[in-house]
């Protein structure tokens, strides 16, 4: 091979291997070790690795602003794993890791029976975001239901946003919801100390304990938790436009609007450039500024905002709700049938996504109005 091939294809070669140095900071790599008289039984160490992976898998399925973690069997190298290890590479992904100050998470389970009738799970997680964690946990109930217990432990320290949304939306399908799991976990994460690693995650932790607060009628520490999500990461817009909804709810609507109005004209989510995935914060956001305004008595610029608010996204059940409801206000009970027909209809598909607080309330343009909680499509797909 020439020299100039030769250096095209080391580049190409280094090139793919920080690509998957990148990617794999984001994959959690599972290992699993299982005794001998377990793995005789047909519960190997393959099957208990499938286990996991499918219990993270059910963990991250709820539809998110901020993207779920892949996890991988440490068994199953990637492709550019492959040629690294052939090219006798094989810590080099690891190593450029450490250089780039990207994480190489992993969790090795280990399964003990360290007498008969008793069965150990040994849990250790390093990953630079989370830390380091050892666990041990004792079955009382069959190796399979400690292995979920396992994996769900191991992503509240690996993931704790996608847990904690986790114990959410399962805390919703109760008819007396319970949130202390979501609450402990959040609240342990955001008293570790900042780092840049974990901003972005803190942000929505912080987002969704306002949202629990909300769910608890304690429109104060909603307040605070809003305020806090943004405080050290700025372009955290979603916790700003949750803030309008708890200042809508405070009575505040004049510093709702001033709070929303800059939003109109930036990216509400930075990082995401699809406007498909972006309308319904769109449309929170209009359908936001429309009830602000409506309560300081300007139905001319709420209504104006509903408009603009179905434009964003028309397969919104809120912004046609609102807008109907202003129109009815107004003696226009013909174009509010329409409306409310539309909404019918689109109240059967998303709404939004489970960081936005209108998901979960009717935001009212009326002072002194309790909390009004809407059937969100969250539960509807959950019990479904």
């Amino acid at each position: 091979m020439d020299p100039t091939s030769l250096i095209v294809a080391t580049g190409m070669i280094f090139g793919l291997l920080t690509a998957d140095a990148a990617v794999s900071s984001n994959s959690l790599a599972v290992s699993v070790s299982m005794p001998p008289a377990i793995a005789q039984t047909g519960f190997t160490a393959e099957v208990a690795e499938r286990a996991f992976t499918s219990e993270f898998a059910r963990m991250g399925q709820a539809r998110s602003l901020l993207q779920a973690p892949s996890v991988r069997s440490a068994r199953e190298p990637t492709i550019v794993g492959v040629i690294a290890k052939a090219l006798k590479l094989d810590d080099f992904t690891s190593a450029l890791q450490d250089l780039l100050g990207l994480d190489n998470p992993r969790v090795n389970f280990a399964v003990v029976v360290p007498a008969p009738n008793r069965t150990l799970l040994l849990i250790n997680l390093v990953s630079r975001r989370s830390g380091p964690l050892s666990v041990q946990m004792q079955s009382d109930g069959g190796l399979e239901p400690l292995l979920r217990t396992g994996a769900l432990q191991a992503m509240e320290h690996f993931e704790p946003y996608r847990s904690s949304l986790f114990h959410f939306e399962q805390a919703l399908l109760s008819s007396a919801p319970d949130f202390s799991r979501v609450k402990a976990v959040g609240q342990r994460e955001l008293a570790r100390p900042q780092r840049a690693e974990t901003l972005v995650q803190n942000s929505y932790i912080g987002n969704l304990l306002g949202i629990v607060a909300l769910m608890e009628t304690d429109r104060a520490a909603a307040e605070r938790y809003f305020r806090e999500s943004f405080r050290l990461n700025p372009d955290f817009n979603v916790g700003k436009l949750n803030l309008a909804f708890a200042l809508i709810e405070l009575d505040r609507y004049r510093e709702a609007l001033d709070l929303l109005t800059p939003l109109v004209s930036v990216p509400l989510i930075p990082d995401i450039t699809l406007p498909g995935r972006t309308a319904p914060l769109a449309e929170a956001l209009h359908s936001t500024i429309g009830i602000a305004r409506w309560g300081l008595g300007d139905l001319d610029g709420a209504e104006e905002s509903f408009r603009t608010a179905v434009r964003a996204f028309p397969d919104s059940e809120a912004a046609h709700t609102y807008w109907a409801r202003l129109l009815r206000e107004r003696g226009r009970i013909a174009d509010a049938l329409a409306l409310e027909d539309i909404a019918r209809v689109n109240a059967l598909t998303f709404d939004n996504y489970p960081e936005v607080a209108n998901l979960f309330f009717w935001m009212n343009p009326k002072d002194n109005q309790p909390l009004q909680r809407r059937a969100s499509r969250v539960v509807r797909t959950a019990a479904d």
